[in-house]
């Protein structure tokens, strides 16, 4: 890649984002364009500086790390967003993926895996890390078989009757990307492994018509 990859990052911990930076920076291809400490702040920043990829924290003052991402996705759908947090309860997860996160990631990866992640998601990849998955597939097959939303029940008829992400997107005026990660929460929420199955579980259970 001829220009470096323009990042930025947002933390409200001075320390943590200190620490990133100096890594990344450290990394060639890489280069940390702005730096905020509120959510309101990597908004205003992303607006001003195009960065190619947001790095976020999830817990931040003046708007949260799933509201930070719902609005960079709906002015930029292009900008790559990542999660990196401590936090990995389900709600929080669940909230990121649905507003169009491309990777959460936990602060503890180790710097060779944050560069490989990166990478992977900038090439087009959706990055999650396997525990934070599978503690929001733990969290949400604990719930109820029929506590499904009306948008995920819309979606699984379209699954059913086999609609690709394109397709449902176009449906349901939805971001691409977006309608991956909700496939991906459906896949979490009912066990499945892949959308043939997803489709018989939805027939099985008489989710769908």
């Amino acid at each position: 890649m001829s220009e470096k990859i323009r990042v930025l990052l947002a933390d409200d911990h001075p320390l943590m984002t200190e620490g990133l930076r100096l890594t990344i920076s450290s990394w060639e291809e890489f280069e940390v364009v702005g730096v905020a400490s509120d959510g309101m702040e990597a908004v205003e920043l992303c607006r001003a500086l195009k960065p190619d990829i947001a790095i976020l924290d999830m817990q931040m003052p003046k708007l949260s790390g799933p509201e930070v991402v719902c609005q960079l996705k709906a002015e930029t759908p292009e900008i790559r967003v990542v999660a990196l947090t401590t936090f990995d309860d389900a709600e929080t997860v669940r909230r990121a993926m649905e507003a169009g996160c491309n990777g959460f990631l936990l602060k503890v990866i180790e710097p060779d895996k944050l560069k490989a992640s990166l990478l992977s998601i900038l090439g087009g990849l959706n990055v999650y890390d396997k525990e934070v998955m599978a503690n929001l597939k733990q969290s949400l097959t604990r719930r109820p078989e029929a506590d499904f939303t009306q948008r995920e029940l819309e979606m699984l008829r379209f699954i059913c009757q086999g609609m690709t992400n394109a397709e449902i997107a176009d449906r349901l005026n939805l971001r691409p990307g977006t309608v991956k990660n909700m496939v991906s929460l459906l896949l979490s929420k009912t066990g499945c492994i892949s959308r043939a199955q997803l489709a018989r579980y939805a027939v099985d259970k008489r989710l769908v018509d």
